[in-house]
């Protein structure tokens, strides 16, 4: 194993793959001189660029093709070696701000400023009849995981839930005094939670479309993220301080005491699967923390190596490794165990990394940016470090 050294190496390793056209050249940033940014616990390696993407990925949920977008069209790849697949969807949105798969990967919901469409992935055409009734721009869309319903968030100041087999909408959730930005299903699709532009978190019954408990209030806003964790049983959120908030989403009442991290905004949170973690992106000081969520205590030391905000992050093999992308332009994968790098910086993007998205496998790992390309690596067992 060779360790790259903070400093000038890795200016120089950086310039090197920018002459090969890898990346793009870019300002050098500071480094901090702690961080290991050496680790051969697992081999990565790049199976495919997909140029002209607008930095929005959905992945089928067998984790066999990917979808981007880029000039007015959706675009289908193969998750195996980013070669394009099945024929363009063409006709969608000049704007599109969030793309999904259905459950059963039949369905690909495309969300722009002109409404929500869902489209047939297998023909390229629109599935009849169509989702109308937001006034506004659709921010986000997604698909509950038992495939019942389908929830889009409108800069109308409603979310709505609809029946992807009818296409009927079913309820229009209304309370925000702003646009809605996000939506987000608890694991078993019992509950839905909204973020508005008016700095708050909505909880919602989905069988009946009924608020649960009061607005939730992120202060200072605006609300970056929110997050179940994987048995239900907490919603996190965090904004514009430092603070990460826990509710019950049963009742929608505060849980024992916020989160203080090591510095706010935190721009990204996620729950694991499979191990009671919580990962924090702290955007002061550009670290990360892991959290034991029956302790509320950190776990080890700050995750640091980064040098720009982290903006993804995911957690892959049930929690064993966390992939996080960065304004730095890499992408980082780290041992959660130990909270040491698991393999060398991913490089290539050379500017902001905006979204990432890991097979359920924890073997393909999917990155985009605001260089319009997405990354496709291939994540395999290395050789533990004697």
């Amino acid at each position: 194993m060779v360790a790259i050294n903070r400093g000038s190496n890795y200016a120089v390793v950086a310039a090197l793959v920018g002459l090969l056209g890898l990346i793009a050249p870019q300002p050098a940033l500071a480094r901090t001189p702690d961080a290991d940014v050496s680790g051969d616990n697992l081999d990565v390696t790049i199976r495919g660029v997909v140029p002209g993407a607008n930095g929005r990925i959905a992945l089928r949920p067998d984790g066999k093709v990917f979808a981007t977008v880029s000039e007015a069209a959706v675009h289908q790849w193969s998750a195996a070696n980013g070669s394009r697949i099945g024929v363009p969807i063409t006709g969608v949105d000049a704007t599109v701000h969030a793309i999904e798969f259905s459950t059963d990967g039949r369905l690909l919901a495309v969300a722009g400023n002109s409404g929500i469409v869902l489209w047939d992935p297998a023909t390229g055409k629109p599935s009849e009849p169509p989702l109308t009734g937001h006034t506004g721009a659709v921010r986000s869309v997604a698909f509950s995981a038992d495939g019942r319903w389908v929830a889009t968030a409108g800069d109308d100041g409603t979310a709505r839930l609809w029946d992807p087999a009818t296409r009927r909408l079913v309820h229009t959730l209304t309370g925000h005094t702003g646009g809605v930005r996000t939506v987000t299903f608890s694991r078993d699709g019992k509950r839905l939670v909204t973020a508005g532009a008016d700095n708050t978190v909505r909880l919602w019954l989905t069988a009946t479309g009924k608020p649960i408990g009061s607005a939730l209030t992120v202060n200072p806003g605006p609300v970056y993220a929110t997050s179940f964790s994987p048995d239900g049983r907490l919603l996190a959120a965090s904004g514009g301080d430092n603070v990460v908030r826990l509710w019950n989403p049963a009742t929608g009442t505060p849980v024992g005491e916020p989160l203080i991290a090591s510095s706010g905004p935190v721009y990204a949170l996620t729950f694991s699967i499979g191990r009671k973690l919580l990962a924090t992106a702290g955007g002061g000081d550009h670290t990360v923390e892991l959290w034991n969520t029956t302790t509320r205590e950190t776990i080890g030391a700050p995750l640091t190596g980064h040098v720009g905000p982290v903006r993804a992050m995911r957690f892959g093999r049930g929690g064993k490794f966390l992939a996080t992308g960065s304004d730095d332009g890499t992408v980082r994968l780290w041992n959660t165990a130990t909270g040491k790098p698991e393999a060398a910086p991913l490089i290539g993007h050379g500017k902001q990394v905006w979204a990432l998205r890991i097979s359920r496998s924890g073997n393909r790992l999917f990155t985009a940016g605001a260089d319009d390309k997405v990354r496709l690596w291939r994540i395999t067992t290395g050789k533990a470090p004697a």
